[in-house]
Parts: structure tokens; sequence; C-alpha cells
């Protein structure tokens, strides 16, 4: 794995990246070329990707038809269906998926035993450690150094940073021009969160040249 570096693309899905997508994240738009030009950078440069993404059915206990949006929420990112797709860039890497039921660490290991891999974690909550197998998948890849990027920094971004923070030898960085939140909180205040974690926050322009 080059330089033991990975990059982590947080729910960029058209649910939440696009206007019409049913669960919006306001200004995601925006940043779908920044998005791209991350994957662009790191399957070309012969680093990994690893993804999270939701994938809801109706019985989930996030879904509901009359949402708080704090811990329910309409219909999104359905299994199977297009509002659950990523958005923009993806390259020809093939892609391979970490499904919701527990898996055999040895077939985890297989995912992993390439050179370069893209990797999608999928998931029935906000939280991707809620996957059975995310914190095995982490220990099996082993990075000293993950670049985090997506959506919504104030849920899902909060959710995979502060998950992360919990293996002592991994660096943490957040593309801050990769990222759009609900506006639940300020940003700023998120990022001064995260760098009192010791999580870096630059922009991709300036990661591009010191990875």
């Amino acid at each position: 794995m080059k330089n033991e570096t990975i990059f982590w693309d947080v729910d960029t899905q058209f649910d939440f990246m696009r206007p019409e997508g049913k669960l919006y994240v306001p200004g995601a738009e925006t940043i779908i070329d920044r998005v791209s030009d991350v994957r662009r950078f790191a399957l070309e440069n012969d680093y990994s990707i690893v993804a999270d993404v939701d994938w809801h059915s109706l019985d989930n206990d996030e879904i509901s038809e009359t949402p708080d949006y704090k811990r329910t929420f309409p219909p999104h990112c359905m299994a199977g269906e297009p509002g659950g797709e990523r958005v923009g860039f993806l390259g020809e890497l093939p892609i391979e998926y970490v499904g919701l039921e527990t898996m055999e660490s040895n077939a985890l290991s297989t995912l992993i035993s390439k050179e370069q891999f893209h990797i999608v974690i999928r998931k029935d909550a906000l939280d991707v450690f809620s996957n059975p197998n995310t914190d095995k998948l982490v220990e099996l890849i082993h990075p000293k150094k993950v670049v985090v990027f997506g959506v919504a920094l104030d849920v899902c971004v909060c959710c995979v940073v502060e998950g992360l923070s919990r293996f002592d030898d991994i660096e943490l960085c957040v593309l801050k021009d990769a990222v759009k939140g609900l506006e639940v909180r300020p940003e700023q205040e998120i990022f001064d969160q995260f760098r009192r974690m010791g999580v870096e926050v630059t922009e991709f322009g300036d990661l591009e040249f010191r990875i």
C-alpha cells in the first residue's frame, strides 16, 4: 500500500450530493468536482480508497415517514436504488463491497491483499462502525494515515473521524474543501474540534504536494 496512506470517502451518494436527492446536503453539489479530484489523485497515484455508503431498507431504525431529522430520516439511499449510487469520478479500479453481515477475517484479508484496492462498506445507520466488519477491516489495513472527505460533515464525517481516532497509531486528515455539512453545527466549530483531537484539517491542494 503506497506510503501506508488511504483515502476515506464518506457518503458521497446521489441522495445526499444532488439538489434533487432525497436527503440533500445543502451545497454538496459544489464539491462533486473536488471529490472527483481527490478520488482521481488517489487512484492515479496508487493509493487505495475505502468508502462508506448508506444502504437502507424500510425496516431500518433510521428510516421513518415521520422523521425527526436527528436520529430518524425519510427514506433515502435505499438498497439497490439510484439514490444510493456514488457521484463523480470513480476510476477503473474494480470496486469491491463489504456488506452488512459479518464477514470472516480471511475474506476481509483477501479484499485488501492487492497493491491497490477500492472498497465500499455498506451501512444502515449513521455510523459506519455500526457495520460489524469496519473495525476488523481497519485493523487489517493498519494504515498510518487516513485522509477523510465527503458528507455530511456534522454527522457521518464526524462518525468516521471519531471512529478512526480510537486507533492510536492512525494519523488523520480532513479535507475541508471536500466536505459539506448540514449546518447543524458551524463548520469552523467542527474543524476546531478535529484539531483539538489531533486531526489535521487542510485543503486538497496543500495535501497533494505533501503526501
